[in-house]
């Protein structure tokens, strides 16, 4: 083997090794912006165990260079795809309100709120108002400080609304208001 052709051959390795630093790093990113954990956790483990599966192939001579490179391929593609399906999990996920914790209740009547049953959410820069039914909502957007008043809500506007948690949230922009000529 030619010098150039090594010196090619551990530019190659080099960045497969960055690369791998790179998966490490998009771990520890789709764990802070709160991607499944099971995905997350998945990039991890193949770039651990690619990282140290490479490492002892190489040391015992059972893995030659374009071993390395084959195997160092499969992990940066296996990375990706796995990567790729927890952010589809996730935005598909955030199109959805969560289901109530248990004992919210309707900050208009008080009831609890089931997760099995239909309910409404109301969603403003703070914190998730959740509704046992879309007139009580209404009510609330309508006139919030008779409600502000009796519980202790920190409302601020809407943001988003749920109406049917099967169809997802209904966007308003720039403080605009549902009550607005916009039906519930």
């Amino acid at each position: 083997m030619t010098p150039e052709q090594w010196d090619f051959i551990n530019v190659l390795i080099i960045v497969a090794r960055f690369i791998q630093v790179l998966g490490f790093l998009f771990a520890v990113l789709m764990l802070v912006k709160e991607f499944p954990l099971g995905y997350t956790f998945g990039v991890f483990a193949v770039n651990l165990v690619g990282f140290f599966g490479v490492l002892v192939g190489v040391l015992t001579k059972f893995l030659s260079l374009i071993g390395v490179l084959l195997v160092d391929a499969l992990i940066i593609a296996v990375s990706i795809l796995l990567f790729i399906k927890a952010y589809r999990i996730k935005k598909f996920k955030e199109r959805f309100p969560p289901p109530p914790k248990t004992n919210t209740r309707c900050p208009v009547c008080g009831a609890y709120i089931k997760p099995q049953d239909s309910y409404c959410v109301l969603m403003d820069s703070k914190s998730l108002l959740y509704f046992d039914n879309k007139e009580h909502m209404k009510a609330f957007i309508e006139n919030p400080s008779a409600y502000k008043l009796s519980k202790e809500i920190n409302y601020d506007g809407v943001r988003r609304i749920c109406v049917n948690k099967k169809e997802g949230w209904i966007e308003f922009k720039g403080g605009q208001s549902p009550q607005g000529g916009i039906t519930l």
